[in-house]
């Protein structure tokens, strides 16, 4: 028998949490270190784009590679600000990396 979504897929708590429903995460959350970095990736999930995103990234960190700019070419919607909140908490927080 199938499963049905919600089975299948179960929301985070902070879904529910009206504290937190209404947050809209820009780069200025980024900038201003409004973001806790721990939450963020426990309620995230690595998507494929991503991981290639951050193997990017991590060649450039450590020179093994030229490339400086990254075009993120998702439509409307597609998670271009996700992915680059992403890569500079990423960034900025080296030790959640391995966890990565």
């Amino acid at each position: 028998m199938l499963k049905t979504i919600y089975e299948l897929c179960k929301p985070s708590e902070s879904v529910f949490d009206v504290n937190k429903r209404d947050d809209v995460l820009d780069l200025t959350t980024l900038i201003d270190n409004k973001i806790k970095p721990e939450e963020f990736f426990d309620e995230n999930n690595l998507t494929s784009g991503m991981k290639v995103l951050f193997e990017t990234a991590v060649k450039r960190f450590r020179g093994q590679s030229e490339t400086g700019v990254i075009k993120l070419t998702q439509s409307m919607g597609g998670g271009k600000t996700h992915n680059m909140l992403s890569l500079g908490l990423f960034a900025k927080h080296p030790e959640f990396r391995p966890k990565i």
